[in-house]
C-alpha cells in the first residue's frame, strides 16, 4: 500500500472536509454591516446572472471602523444542496479563484465611522466556466479554504437558458391551505436537450422573495412525457405560506419624519429612529399596499453617494402583543438576509410589546415579525403577520441538472414568477 507524505495526507483530509461544507448567507464579524448583493445598477434586483453574458453582480458591505484593511474575495462552486463540491477551481473558473478588493473608502459626514467596500463579479481576471450555485466568500489572509479567515459568505446563482419553464402560481390544491398558501406549479420543456434520467439528474428548488430559509428543495417531476417534465403536486410539496404585505419604514432624510416613524431623536450615541408601534396582523382581514417583498434600498436623499454618505441610525421596533412564554419573536427582512439566527425581540412588560433596537443604514426597509417555537424551532407568521393566498410574492424556480461529464450540478434554467394581488 502506498503511504502518502504526512503533509499531503493532511491536505487531502482538508479538501475532503471542505467538499461537504454547507454554505449559508452569513456574516462572521460583528463589525460588518449592510451586506448587499444585486445585479449591476439594480439595487432591488436578485443575485442571478446568466452564464457567459455581460451581466455582473455588485457586492457591497461596511465595516464599522476607521481602519482600512485589505480583504480578498473568491468563489466556490456548490451542488444543488449548497454544499461545496470537490471539482478543482481551475475547471469552473477562467482565471484566478481569488482577488483583492480594491474599491473601498471611508464614509463621510456621518456620526458613525465606517469603511465601505465594493466589487463586481465576474471580473476581468476571474470568470465562471460553469453554471450553478456559487458562494462568494470575503476573507482576510491568503487562503479561501481557511474558514477562520472568513468574513462573509453569500449565495448567488449563475444560470443557463437551456430548457424552458412554464409556471403558474395558484391557490393550493390542499384544502386546508387554500386560503393561506400559494402553490407553484410548473412544467419543464426540454425538446432538443438530452436528459437521460430525470428522476436522478433533475432537482428543482423554488424561492419565495429570495428567502433561502423557506425554499423548497429537491423537487422531482411527477409526470415524465416526451420533452416535458410536469411538477404539479397534490400533497403540498410546492406550497408556500402566503404571508402578508410587508411592513415598511423609511429614513432617507433624517430631518423629516415619515409616516411609519413617530420620532427621530439625536442622542450622543447617534440618531434614534422610533417606529410607530406595530400590532399583529394575523387576525385581521387581508389588506394590500405597495411593498418591496422584503427588500431594502440604501438611500440618503441629501447625498450624492448613498453608499458613503448614508449614516447609521438606531431603529426601534415595537410589536404590541401579549407575551408568549414558549416562543420567541424575531424581526427579519432582506436587510439581515433571512438568517437562521435573525434579530430577536425582547418583551417589555411596561410597554406590553416585543422590542428590538437595530443599527441600520439610512434607506427604505421592508420588515416583518415571526414567532419561533423554543422547543421545535418552527417559524410561524400566522400570529404576527397572517397568511393570505392573495398576497403578492416573488418566486424563482431554479432547475438543476447533474452533469456527469462535468461532475457537478448545472443550473439549466431559472424562471421568475409572481403571485397576483
Amino acid at each position: 500500500m502506498k503511504v502518502l507524505p504526512f503533509g499531503l495526507f493532511l491536505l487531502c483530509i482538508s479538501i475532503q472536509g471542505f467538499a461537504t461544507e454547507l454554505i449559508q448567507n452569513a456574516v462572521f464579524m460583528n463589525d460588518i454591516k449592510t451586506v448587499q448583493v444585486y445585479p449591476e445598477d439594480n439595487p432591488l434586483g436578485y443575485p442571478f446572472i446568466a452564464l457567459h453574458s455581460s451581466e455582473k453582480l455588485e457586492f457591497h458591505f461596511d465595516v464599522m471602523t476607521t481602519e482600512m484593511e485589505t480583504y480578498n474575495f473568491g468563489i466556490l462552486h456548490c451542488d444543488h444542496a449548497w454544499k461545496t463540491d470537490d471539482i478543482p477551481p481551475n475547471e469552473y473558473i477562467q482565471g484566478f479563484q481569488t482577488l483583492s478588493i480594491s474599491e473601498f473608502d471611508a464614509g463621510f459626514s456621518t456620526m458613525f465611522d465606517y469603511v465601505h467596500y465594493s466589487f463586481t463579479y465576474p471580473a476581468d481576471m476571474s470568470k465562471p466556466r460553469y453554471s450553478g450555485n456559487y458562494a462568494m466568500v470575503v476573507f482576510s489572509g491568503q487562503d479561501i479554504h481557511d474558514k477562520s479567515s472568513w468574513l462573509i459568505t453569500y449565495r448567488f446563482i449563475i444560470y443557463e437558458n437551456t430548457v424552458s419553464v412554464n409556471s403558474r402560481v395558484t391557490a393550493p390544491s390542499v384544502v386546508s391551505r387554500r386560503f393561506t398558501g400559494q402553490e407553484v406549479d410548473f412544467d419543464i420543456g426540454y425538446k432538443g436537450f438530452s436528459i437521460y434520467d430525470p428522476m436522478k439528474e433533475i432537482n428543482v428548488s423554488i424561492l419565495q422573495n429570495m428567502n433561502w430559509k423557506t425554499a423548497k428543495h429537491d423537487l422531482k417531476p411527477i409526470f415524465i412525457k416526451q420533452d416535458v417534465l410536469t411538477f404539479d403536486y397534490s400533497t403540498g410539496e410546492n406550497v408556500f405560506d402566503g404571508g402578508s404585505e410587508w411592513r415598511n419604514y423609511e429614513v432617507k432624510d433624517i430631518r423629516y419624519v415619515s409616516s411609519e416613524v413617530s420620532a427621530i431623536v439625536r442622542e450622543p450615541d447617534g440618531y434614534h429612529v422610533h417606529l410607530r408601534q406595530d400590532i399583529p396582523e394575523g387576525k385581521k382581514a387581508y389588506a394590500t399596499w405597495p411593498d418591496l417583498n422584503g427588500n431594502v434600498l440604501i438611500r440618503n436623499d441629501d447625498a450624492s453617494d448613498s453608499d458613503l454618505e448614508s449614516d447609521y441610525v438606531w431603529v426601534h421596533f415595537q410589536l404590541a402583543m401579549p407575551e408568549i412564554f414558549e416562543s420567541d419573536v424575531f424581526v427579519e427582512g432582506r436587510f439581515n438576509s433571512f438568517q437562521k439566527t435573525p434579530d430577536q425581540c425582547v418583551y417589555n412588560k411596561v410597554t406590553g410589546a416585543y422590542e428590538a433596537t437595530l443599527l441600520l443604514k439610512q434607506g427604505y426597509y421592508n420588515y416583518r415579525y415571526f414567532i419561533r417555537d423554543k422547543f421545535y424551532s418552527n417559524d410561524d407568521l400566522s400570529g404576527t403577520e397572517g397568511n393570505y393566498t392573495a398576497t403578492q410574492n416573488d418566486y424563482h424556480i431554479i432547475v438543476y441538472m447533474y452533469d456527469r461529464n462535468l461532475n457537478c450540478d448545472r443550473i439549466i434554467a431559472v424562471k421568475a414568477d409572481g403571485s397576483s394581488k
